[in-house]
């Protein structure tokens, strides 16, 4: 705790105070998505990593700047008062809609659930900055799906559909010097992944958090810092299927209700890597108690204890742990980007023991966008993104079992029974492609994607435990986006093909998959 007060104290000494304002909310209200590709254009400071999302406009580069960016023909779209030292903004109110025809399929949807049938979320709020004060209430309204499906005993459920109020993306912090510290429900994303990425994304709803972070690039002698350290809870719950236990509902009454999470992002730009960035993330999560441990590291800080098990050894506690390293290059002149990350579910013993089975318990993701300019306001996007949660072979010596359940929480790293990390489900290895034709918030393109579902099962039928039968999804879809006056409209169209659904053999099905967002933007 030492060292980080420290660092921070020598980030202030090198940084004059910031400018920053609201935060660009992380997830499917398409704009998350459009800043970046504003980054890829050279329209957006090419400094910042975007490894920590959200991203937070500045007095430089406001949030009304940003769409203009996006499409100079917007104009007055935010509607905002300020005397002062006091601003008051009214942020955009979505209608996001999603809907599968006969199976669940879907990820990165926030409190929606994986479910068949029509579900829904509203949201729309205000921002209000006074000083160094910063108040954002922005709650969402979500009614999840119930429609029947096919299922059996090794994957699906049908859950009661509910109707849930929350506080969404609201927040309440204090800023200077391009520090914050406050409390939050707000989404966050860790890893350079545009569809996944390991520790932290938009695939569950938001939770309570207390947040340490920065704002914007900390630039030092050595290079530019950005971080960020949280310390939340996690919550479950008894209605619904968990995300990493194949859908099905699990009677854990016996445990405690809440889980506390502790997590901690660190990105690195070196001075004599321009464009370059590489990240570091750790999380832990435990039960809450009442008797806290002596150690105050040991039981509210626990990332910033040391990295090997040897160190501190927790298989004794009820105490999980991930980790995961990260890099994103940046060719701004090229107009694209290529980045990767790789985590574990588990702390390695010592040093020996990572160099001696450095595959286990890992996964992946890996990706690219590249930006063909026609003119200053239209481009062509090509994008391609893997994603390997699935076992590595190592699992025949020694099973590192679900990537989001190492075994001393049961509930794993979720948050009301959804994966907060990369939302393709269970075991599973997916691959992205796309092309797509972009004029401001015109939008027209082709997707394919490619699922297996847990192909690596430990108790398989095959001489190495694998699968006989292996079930595939197959997606091709098609992307849109058009705006209307003062209406935004971003949409997702697929079909899914599942070939050996439920890893039956011969057993096909089709599944139509919607999602489509409305943003109004007063």
């Amino acid at each position: 705790m030492k060292f980080l007060i420290t660092l921070v104290s020598v980030f202030l000494l090198f940084n004059a105070p910031s400018l920053a304002q609201n935060a660009i909310p992380v997830g499917f209200s398409d704009i998350d998505e459009q800043v970046r590709n504003l980054q890829l254009l050279g329209k957006v400071d090419a400094n910042q990593s975007m490894l920590a999302r959200p991203f937070y406009s500045t007095g430089k580069q406001s949030m009304q700047d940003l769409y203009r960016l996006i499409d100079p023909s917007v104009k007055d779209s935010i509607k905002s008062y300020k005397k002062g030292l006091f601003q008051a903004i009214l942020l955009p109110a979505s209608l996001t809609q999603k809907l599968n025809t006969s199976r669940p399929y879907g990820w990165n949807d926030q409190a929606m659930s994986v479910s068949n049938g029509y579900q829904m979320q509203a949201t729309a709020g205000i921002y209000a900055r006074f000083s160094i004060l910063h108040v954002q209430f922005k709650p969402e309204f979500v009614h999840t799906g119930s429609a029947d499906y096919e299922t059996s005993d090794a994957w699906g459920q049908v859950n009661p559909s509910l109707d849930r109020l929350s506080l969404g993306q609201s927040l309440l912090r204090l800023e200077a010097g391009g520090i914050s510290l406050g409390v939050s429900n707000q989404n966050l994303w860790w890893g350079p992944g545009h569809y996944s990425s390991l520790l932290m994304t938009n695939n569950a709803a938001g939770f309570l958090h207390y947040s340490l972070n920065t704002t914007r690039p900390l630039k030092t002698p050595i290079g530019s810092f950005e971080f960020q350290l949280i310390l939340g809870r996690m919550t479950r719950d008894s209605l619904q299927g968990y995300e990493n236990g194949a859908l099905k509902r699990r009677d854990l009454s016996d445990r405690p209700k809440n889980r506390q999470y502790n997590g901690i992002v660190l990105t690195y730009q070196p001075r004599f890597m321009k464009n370059v960035f590489f990240s570091v993330s750790r999380a832990f999560q435990n039960y809450e108690t009442t008797k806290p441990e002596a150690k105050f590291m040991n039981t509210y800080l626990p990332v910033l204890n040391n990295l090997f098990k040897n160190d501190y050894n927790d298989d004794t506690l009820s105490k999980d742990q991930i980790l995961s390293l990260s890099t994103r290059w940046l060719m701004p002149k090229n107009h694209a980007e290529v980045y990767a990350e790789f985590g574990y579910n588990d702390a390695k013993q010592n040093l020996r023991d990572l160099w001696l089975d450095m595959a286990h318990s890992s996964a992946w993701v890996v990706g690219f966008k590249k930006l063909h300019l026609l003119n200053n306001r239209t481009y062509i996007e090509i994008f391609g993104e893997a994603n390997k949660m699935a076992q590595s072979p190592s699992y025949l010596m020694r099973t590192a079992g679900n990537w989001y359940e190492h075994g001393q929480v049961t509930e794993g790293v979720t948050n009301n029974n959804q994966i907060i990390g990369s939302g393709v489900g269970h075991g599973n290895n997916v691959q992205t492609l796309g092309i797509s034709w972009n004029q401001g918030w015109k939008k027209i393109g082709l997707t394919f994607q490619h699922v297996s579902q847990n192909p690596m099962l430990e108790t398989g039928q095959s001489a190495v435990r694998t699968r006989l039968v292996k079930w595939d999804d197959y997606a091709f879809g098609l992307q849109g986006g058009y705006r209307y006056k003062k209406l935004l409209f971003t949409g997702d169209l697929k079909w899914v093909n599942s070939s050996n659904y439920l890893w039956e053999a011969e057993h096909s099905k089709s599944n139509l998959y919607a999602f489509i967002n409305t943003i109004f933007l007063w």
